[in-house]
């Protein structure tokens, strides 16, 4: 790039221009400025000049553990001195949740993408003791920064950090940590170094997963018998089609032996719903991703790999539900993001309404793996997933070129309190269907839920549609 041009964007940087007025101003888009950037300071970072800041609140206003599967934080936190500065960290209200809930005081704390620190200030308030790992030194050195605060107020919790690589924590012994909690890159969609080979965040999506793998053999291994390894992550987009790399990650780890003890929804709060984004999502039928996934994994004790099965014979929704009667009237728009949010008492005729008006003509048909003739159908709604084997068939002889097959499923909590991910296994069991690619995973949030208490699990409230088009 010019070199007077990098110039002008570090200086509109620093004279507090926007991103978006950047752009504008010298017609360049966020993947240069970031490069800019991070190649000027070696770290990936909003505001070039970072004010350091004296924050009275240490704690947050009117705070209370999430107790079901759908977190929602419209406020990203800005408690001790958590800020946005950082590109992709996280809401200090997640790890809060996490460290509360799967970890004790003194216990140790493992963030191997620590970044700007942000799991570490949490940490630090709730007397845990933290070890921060990240490949990007400038980064630890903003991570140490943002850490240095009023320590008379707290207990000696001990903060070590380290530069280095969370595919390979030699420097840590086997079974010493006592919970894992960690937000990695989503692949290349932000870059959070400047041509560095050793950062994931560098690397395409498949080559990502391959490596990815590591840092799940790595956290099986320092992780202690009953702990947990909670990690945040996202899919893609290219093309208007989703790339389910949030699925494709939680299988990694579940191949190096993890359970999954909670599989939570974070809903993301930064895409806008109207105007242009509506508009495009109507015209050329994609969604606006709205969605993460936190999984929280759980290290087996006996060490034993646990095989998933579904501990389930009968359909998860009845088709003689009085309720899944259509109403084409409905007083609604289309959603236009990847959350859906429904009252749990009538979330199956809307989510069959934003099906209909979205993907059919009219010519539509809602499956129970019946009997059909060889007709064919624009758009196919599955509302049980028990057998799989007819699927390709169905896609063969009743579903139209270019129509779309769509399958609603569930997570189902098995009887040792281990979530059986029935969305994850059936993308996996159709990846490899080549009349189809999956074009959405829409997340249905059911509200109804709030007034649910367990010390034990989150109350499990959404469910998942996958949707697919014949190609």
């Amino acid at each position: 790039m010019n070199p007077f041009l990098e110039k002008q964007i570090i200086d509109a940087k620093n004279n507090g221009l926007s991103d978006k007025e950047i752009g504008e101003k010298f017609g360049v888009n966020l993947k240069i400025i970031e490069k800019v950037i991070t190649k000027k300071i070696g770290i990936n970072i909003s505001k070039i000049l970072i004010e350091k800041q004296n924050k009275v609140n240490l704690t947050p206003k009117n705070f209370k553990l999430e107790n079901n599967t759908v977190w929602s934080f419209k406020s990203r936190g800005n408690w001790a001195t958590h800020n946005g500065n950082y590109r992709g960290n996280w809401s200090p209200y997640i790890p809060r949740n996490i460290i509360l809930k799967f970890s004790k005081e003194n216990d140790i704390v493992l963030d191997y993408f620590c970044g700007a620190g942000t799991t570490g200030i949490e940490c630090k308030l709730l007397n845990r003791n933290f070890i921060g790992v990240d490949i990007n030194p400038q980064a630890i050195e903003l991570a140490k920064s943002n850490l240095n605060f009023n320590d008379s107020l707290f207990f000696n919790s001990k903060i070590n950090f380290f530069t280095g690589d969370a595919r390979n924590l030699q420097f840590l012994e086997s079974e010493s940590i006592d919970l894992i909690c960690a937000h990695p890159p989503y692949a290349n969609i932000i870059k959070y170094t400047c041509d560095n080979p050793n950062d994931l965040s560098n690397l395409e999506p498949n080559i990502f997963l391959k490596e990815i793998n590591k840092v799940a053999k790595e956290s099986f291994r320092v992780l202690k018998p009953g702990k947990y390894c909670a990690i945040l992550i996202g899919d893609l987009r290219r093309n208007k089609d989703v790339i389910p790399l949030g699925f494709w990650v939680i299988e990694e780890f579940i191949k190096e032996g993890f359970l999954i003890r909670e599989l939570i929804i974070k809903r993301q709060h930064n895409c806008k719903t109207t105007g242009f984004w509506y508009t495009n999502s109507i015209k050329y039928n994609f969604l606006l991703l709205a969605h993460e996934y936190l999984v929280v994994f759980e290290k087996s004790q006996n060490k034993i790999v646990n095989q998933y099965y579904l501990n389930k014979n009968e359909p998860f929704f009845s088709l003689n539900d009085p309720n899944l009667s259509i109403d084409y009237n409905l007083n609604t728009n289309l959603e236009s993001k990847t959350v859906w949010v429904f009252n749990k008492l009538n979330w199956k005729n809307n989510v069959i309404f934003n099906l209909i008006k979205r993907y059919s003509k009219g010519n539509f048909l809602i499956y129970n793996f019946d009997k059909l003739e060889n007709k064919k159908y624009d758009l196919i709604i599955i509302l049980n997933i028990i057998d799989l084997s007819k699927i390709t068939d169905l896609i063969k002889n009743n579903l139209e070129n270019d129509g779309i097959l769509s399958i609603i499923c569930e997570d189902i909590r098995q009887g040792n309190g281990i979530i059986y991910p029935s969305a994850i296994n059936v993308e996996k069991n159709l990846r490899n269907i080549k009349e189809i690619k999956i074009k959405e995973i829409v997340i249905i949030s059911l509200e109804g839920n709030n007034n649910f208490l367990s010390d034990e699990n989150l109350k499990i409230s959404h469910k998942y549609l996958l949707v697919y088009k014949k190609i």
